[in-house]
């Protein structure tokens, strides 16, 4: 992003759109312009390296019109480079620009905070993620199923660079063969949806074979406790949201599909006057759970534990 700002007004064609073809943009975009600067503050941020990019901003640019520095994990600048680069920001040559980028801006001093225009990145909504990764897949002519494709979305935490790391690592995973759910779940260490309907499914329907064998299937996969814990808190808090919001899901990120699942297993959750109290009381069940995991040699008995417990909630409602 910060190369794009860069080539804006650097770029040979006019209009406020990089052409991506001049000499210019092609430099910039490719990391090689010696008029647009980049120092990774996370290795290279100590004082000696600022005063060397110090010593270099007073020669005017050449071939652009305004001289860039860009500073990745600007954050990683150690105490005395942040207070050279401060220096440096105070009062730059005309012809020059600095871009801080940076995941913790609470890391900066006010000082320098004051003297930025800060430009926040949302995340990307998974509707999106995942028209990007079905558009580059068609491209590069893989073989995948819809759900995986979806699943690489899901898992991307709003990141398109996630997507994308999602993505080639499946490739790695299964090489020239087609990319399935089982390959996706197994080369980004997740579990499939379907796991946690069942295991609930089999929590309403007070069958402990079925929860038993839905734990003992995820342990059997070599999936950590954590990431199990993670996914069935998620999976009953979707269940809160899509019952509680179902008249307004526009505003969160779910599929059609998704909401169906969703609202039909928690309208067999609810009490018999319709309100969400066996959600919660699991929910509050399952953070108890998680405190002793930590501590546990066997997680998956304290799991086990888990679907007797939420089994006798039903029970004793019904």
């Amino acid at each position: 992003m910060a190369r794009i700002v860069a080539a804006m007004e650097n770029c040979k064609k006019d209009g406020k759109d990089p052409c991506g073809k001049c000499s210019n943009c092609k430099e910039i975009f490719e990391g090689k312009s010696y008029e647009v600067m980049e120092l990774d503050a996370g290795s290279k941020g100590n004082v000696d390296d600022i005063r060397a990019l110090h010593k270099s901003l007073y020669q005017a640019p050449v071939e652009c019109k305004t001289k860039y520095v860009i500073i990745d994990e600007a954050h990683g600048l150690s105490g005395k480079a942040a207070e050279a680069s401060l220096k440096m920001i105070e009062e730059p040559p005309p012809y020059v620009r600095f871009i801080l980028s940076t995941t913790e801006p609470q890391a900066f001093k006010d000082t320098i905070l004051n003297r930025c225009i800060m430009w926040k990145f949302n995340k990307v909504g998974r509707h999106l993620l995942y028209d990007h990764v079905k558009m580059i897949s068609e491209k590069e002519n893989l073989i995948c199923d819809d759900k995986s494709l979806q699943m690489i979305a899901r898992y991307s935490k709003g990141s398109v660079r996630n997507s994308l790391q999602n993505l080639q690592t499946i490739m790695n995973y299964v090489g020239d063969e087609e990319i399935t759910m089982q390959s996706t779940t197994e080369a980004l260490g997740v579990i499939d949806d379907t796991l946690y309907f069942d295991f609930f499914d089999g929590v309403i329907s007070k069958n402990t074979i079925k929860c038993f064998n839905v734990v003992n299937q995820m342990f059997k996969d070599g999936k950590e406790a954590k990431v199990i814990l993670d996914g069935i808190y998620e999976h009953l808090n979707n269940l809160l949201v899509i019952r509680l919001c179902k008249s307004d899901l526009d505003s969160f990120d779910y599929t059609k599909e998704e909401i169906k699942r969703y609202l039909y297993q928690s309208s067999k959750m609810s009490d018999e006057g319709g309100d969400s109290n066996n959600i919660l009381i699991m929910m509050n069940l399952l953070n108890t759970v998680s405190f002793g995991v930590e501590y546990s040699l066997n997680p998956a008995q304290l799991l086990n534990k888990f679907a007797i417990e939420s089994i006798m909630i039903f029970r004793k409602k019904r």
